[in-house]
């Protein structure tokens, strides 16, 4: 498999992914920022979307992404 190859692969992933983030706001960042404090909302929405799950291995029940 070639490098150009890897990237589309994961495009479908990669839009999902920018479409969530997308419904965060800089000003979103800023209030989380400003009382250093800890990005809940966006955190149980990568959660709800099953997004955090990418980053856990398979074999502690992760998809393993």
């Amino acid at each position: 498999m070639s490098y150009q190859a890897v990237p589309d692969a994961y495009t479908d992933l990669r839009d999902a992914v920018r479409d969530l983030c997308q419904t965060f706001p800089a000003e979103y960042w800023r209030k989380v920022d400003e009382a250093r404090g800890y990005p809940e909302q966006f955190v149980d929405a990568l959660t709800k979307a099953g997004w955090m799950a990418a980053l856990i291995p398979q074999e502690y029940g992760g998809s393993g992404l």
